[in-house]
């Protein structure tokens, strides 16, 4: 199953979401989850004007599958 990129300025996950993200000028897409209006990542933390387009974790979506 193919997840749609879902602009960051058009919405955003619901909290404690696992998500995949790209950051602005970014070519590689973050693992992580969205906790208290912060993308984060095992390492670090960004902010949603960072963020160009999330999506839902892929493992998530085959585990739903």
């Amino acid at each position: 199953m193919i997840v749609e990129w879902i602009a960051s300025s058009l919405g955003l996950p619901h909290e404690g979401e696992p998500i995949e993200f790209f950051l602005d000028g970014r070519d590689v897409a973050l693992e992580g989850t969205y906790v208290r209006q912060i993308f984060q990542t095992r390492w670090n933390g960004y902010e949603v004007d960072r963020v160009s387009t999330w999506r839902p974790s892929e493992a998530r979506t085959r585990v739903a599958a």
